[in-house]
């Protein structure tokens, strides 16, 4: 075998190597963000899936993600100006009881709406819904509400 082709040999070997240990650190890291809860998504694909309409306008700060280990779970977290924030609970949870005694956090206001039984387990396009859902509220200075909601399957 020449000088040459031993080179080129030795390099593509390196090479592949080096790519396949990135594409399985990259997939590695992927699978670990899905199965402990960190994988960021849409917020409007987690507000479909905890039931909830739109997010109310002048909201920032989002994060929203989701994990999947028993059950799958979505998690939103966002800022907004609290008169927008009562408007959109009332619109997602109409019957929702929001009070300290459910708290488990120092937050101000917390919550477990009940959802419909039996519970619809796809949406119109097919993707799963939860099956139960925790708000959690913390007033903020400047009539800002700092919103929590975690919703999960069982």
């Amino acid at each position: 075998m020449s000088v040459r082709r031993k080179r080129l040999t030795r390099w593509l070997v390196i090479t592949g190597t080096t790519a396949a240990l990135v594409a399985g650190g990259w997939w590695a890291s992927l699978w670990w963000a899905a199965f402990n809860g960190t994988m960021g998504v849409p917020c409007d694909q987690a507000a479909r899936f905890v039931r909830a309409a739109e997010l109310p306008a002048g909201t920032y700060d989002r994060k929203c993600t989701t994990g999947q280990w028993m059950s799958a779970s979505y998690d939103l977290d966002f800022r907004a100006p609290r008169g927008e924030t009562e408007a959109w609970l009332r619109a997602s949870y109409p019957e929702v009881q929001l009070s300290a005694e459910y708290c488990v956090e120092a937050n101000d206001a917390c919550g477990r709406p009940r959802l419909p039984r039996p519970a619809p387990f796809d949406d119109t396009d097919g993707h799963r819904l939860a099956d139960g859902v925790r708000i959690e509220l913390a007033y903020e200075d400047g009539d800002v509400t700092h919103v929590q909601i975690h919703g999960f399957t069982v």
